[in-house]
């Protein structure tokens, strides 16, 4: 046998790793979070500008009739 036998237990460096990674991870929970709350808004200003802008280039093209509305 050339290889030694696999223990149930990690080498102290395996070890060493898998506790910076969950340092890492439990570290960057809050700031994913934060970043996809910022991509939330930015879509939803998008989405406002959006229709804000469709809504102004029909009324200018005179799609939308506003008789009676304006009182």
């Amino acid at each position: 046998m050339t290889a030694p036998l696999p223990t149930p237990y990690l080498s102290p460096m395996a070890g060493f790793f898998n506790a910076l990674l969950r340092l890492y991870i439990r570290r960057a929970r809050p700031i994913i979070a934060a970043q996809q709350r910022q991509l939330d808004e930015a879509r939803n200003t998008n989405a406002q500008l959006v229709t804000a802008r469709d809504y102004a280039d029909s009324r200018a093209a005179g799609y939308i009739d506003r008789t009676g509305l304006d009182a």
